[in-house]
């Protein structure tokens, strides 16, 4: 209520919050943690051995996690920061004040990791012989900063939905050491380094060239991926076992499918990602194709759907028991609903509701309360009013505004007064109503 809204139309603000939280997931799992715990095994592997090919192929993987981290990762990273605050400026400067030294902490350990990083690509050649296990030592600290990264991160991402006691005592530590913490840091951990083996195997067919230095990189990667698999069923299990019961119920649900497809999918992924380890630490040099693509292609889309499902099981909240998701305090729905929500927007060049103003009013409200989650039209049809309000009569919305967060746990309460609630119907209905070419 005191920010300017800003509509993303078509794309829809959250379709763009996701898109670029998914993709900067992908490459901080992948290759940040993934990809670098990968790459210090194969150097280690190679120093053990004197092989110098290996040495060779963990350089090669060294360069290019520093240009994907530096410059797509980072990007991305800020790109985050970008469309929450600009979509969300109320969750974020909450999570600002809960969690400021949480923040400050992650930047220092992130400049570290940028450091180290730098660090390990350039000295290869100078940290030869003797030195070479300094090497070693800093590609093992990168590996520790990188995850350390993740696991202060996780703490605040797990506090939006499960905040323990921190609405009552307000106290950092009741946020941020909430029972979620744990048992989701270890499955991004294990995730991480199954992304990072589901990724790089198939590029052994074309950067590993000698069939023995295939064998080695091959069964190193199978016993990650033997290691990590069942880690990752195990802490996601206990991860959701420490959800809010509500939370629980809307797993399946968030992910857009039947209990069944949901049930099949994820098992049968998670076994033939187990049966490719079995594989690689078998030692064959040749597996099948079709099996290494649909795991790397399987474990991006893991990663994407854990991505929805976490931002959706908390709804109707941003900030689990404290604020909604449109960014109201779950404590200012009571006041709103008597005094308004468009006298409490100090931007809003609409204070009040009459005839005049009624659907100028009506689209302030949907800008304040809806855009958050919804948009007028769009891709994602779940969520686009042509598709949600398509023949539903002005007064019919009117009548489920009020209402909407009973028939449907997943959506906030409205919070306005009965005016704002007809001048936002009769907005929904007169876009809705031109979009799809009704009178």
């Amino acid at each position: 209520m005191e920010f300017p809204t800003i509509d993303f139309g078509w794309v829809g603000n959250g379709n763009l919050i996701g898109m670029m939280a998914v993709l900067h997931v992908m490459i901080n799992h992948a290759v940040a943690i993934g990809g670098s715990v990968l790459m210090v095994s194969i150097e280690y592997a190679a120093f053990k051995r004197g092989n110098e090919r290996l040495e060779a192929y963990a350089r090669w993987l060294s360069k290019w996690i520093l240009i994907i981290t530096t410059t797509t990762g980072a990007m991305t990273g800020v790109g985050i920061w970008f469309t929450t605050t600009v979509i969300l400026p109320n969750a974020i400067g909450s999570l600002l004040r809960i969690f400021h030294w949480a923040w400050f902490t992650e930047w220092l350990v992130f400049v570290s990791e940028v450091v180290l990083l730098l660090t390990y690509f350039y000295t290869w050649d100078r940290w030869k012989g003797e030195k070479k296990k300094l090497h070693l030592r800093t590609g093992l600290a990168l590996c520790i900063m990188s995850w350390f990264t993740m696991v202060i991160i996780t703490g605040i991402l797990a506090a939006q939905i499960n905040p323990g006691d921190w609405v009552e005592t307000l106290s950092f530590w009741s946020a941020f050491l909430n029972t979620t913490w744990v048992p989701s840091t270890l499955f991004r951990t294990f995730a991480a380094i199954t992304l990072g083996v589901a990724v790089l195997t198939p590029l052994n067919r074309w950067f590993v060239k000698d069939s023995l230095d295939r064998h080695i990189v091959l069964k190193l990667y199978g016993k990650w991926l033997v290691v990590s698999v069942p880690l990752m069923l195990a802490s996601g299990w206990w991860y959701l076992k420490t959800l809010p019961a509500q939370a629980q119920t809307l797993v399946v649900w968030a992910s857009g499918m039947s209990d069944f497809t949901f049930a099949f999918i994820n098992v049968l992924g998670l076994l033939l990602m187990f049966v490719l380890g079995v594989m690689l630490m078998d030692g064959r040099t040749k597996y099948p194709v079709v099996l290494t693509v649909f795991t790397a292609a399987f474990s991006l889309l893991l990663i994407t759907e854990f991505e929805i499902v976490r931002e959706n099981i908390r709804k109707p909240y941003v900030i689990y028991n404290y604020m909604y998701a449109n960014g109201v305090l779950k404590t200012d729905v009571e006041r709103f609903r008597k005094d308004g929500a468009l006298a409490q927007a100090k931007l809003s060049p609409v204070r009040e509701v009459t005839e005049a103003n009624k659907l100028q009013a009506g689209e302030e409200l949907f800008r304040m309360q809806c855009i958050a989650c919804h948009s007028i039209d769009g891709p994602r049809r779940s969520r686009v009013m042509t598709e949600r309000a398509k023949g539903w009569s002005e007064e019919a919305l009117a009548a489920f505004i009020p209402q909407m967060h009973n028939i449907r746990p997943v959506m906030p309460p409205f919070a306005g007064t009965d005016e704002e609630v007809k001048a936002l119907a009769a907005y929904i209905h007169k876009m809705v109503s031109e979009r799809n070419g009704a009178e």
